[in-house]
């Protein structure tokens, strides 16, 4: 009876992580397409931002009407709106690293016993501690680039709405871009590499 027990719980453990394999793969995929509509959805925001901002600017400009105030007020809020994308994206790239190492773990799991003389000559991931939080070339990352791109490009702009009667208002521009550029991957970076030196519930709370 012992036996028949165990033979049957197995049975059900391994329908589980059947199942709980497939339904992470889904969710992984899930994490993978969701960063490329948040870029999609900011990217959509920053242009009619930008566009109506310079639209408004240059009408201004026209009609020897001030605008200023308005302008600012819409690229601060889209600003705002930027960094909570790029905060959230983030986010999604740690969700994404926990899924595909459950997956990596369940595969080795399995294939250390090689089925069927199956060997895994394609090296097919079974490193419960990979991918990293962060990797510089992956996918994501690269999306994360360009989200803080936009980002800085809308500071940039809103710089040069508000010093635009300075005389090195390029200068700050130019500056006040690069530096909040570096100043998101940085503090992304540092985030993401810590993460691998805390427990994994904590990583992802």
């Amino acid at each position: 009876m012992n036996n028949q027990n165990t033979l049957w719980r197995e049975k059900e453990a391994l329908k589980f992580l059947e199942r709980d394999f497939n339904q992470c793969f889904q969710q992984m995929r899930h994490y993978d397409t969701q960063i490329f509509n948040i870029l999609r959805f900011s990217f959509t925001g920053y242009t009619a931002l930008i566009s109506v901002g310079l639209g408004l600017y240059q009408f201004g400009l026209k009609e020897s009407k001030n605008f200023t105030l308005p302008i600012i007020a819409a690229l601060s809020i889209g600003f705002v709106i930027g960094l909570f994308m790029f905060t959230l994206a983030m986010r999604n790239r740690i969700y994404f690293v926990r899924t595909a190492r459950y997956i990596n773990e369940q595969r080795g799991l399995f294939l250390q016993f090689k089925p069927f003389g199956f060997e895994n000559k394609s090296i097919m991931h079974t490193d419960c501690k990979r991918p990293a939080f962060f990797n510089w070339h992956s996918s994501q990352a690269y999306l994360c680039y360009i989200m803080a791109g936009l980002n800085s490009t809308l500071c940039g702009i809103l710089l040069f709405i508000i010093f635009s009667s300075y005389c090195y208002k390029w200068t700050i521009v130019m500056g006040g871009s690069f530096a909040l550029f570096i100043i998101q991957l940085l503090i992304a970076i540092s985030y993401l590499n810590l993460l691998e030196n805390k427990p994994e519930s904590k990583a992802v709370f």
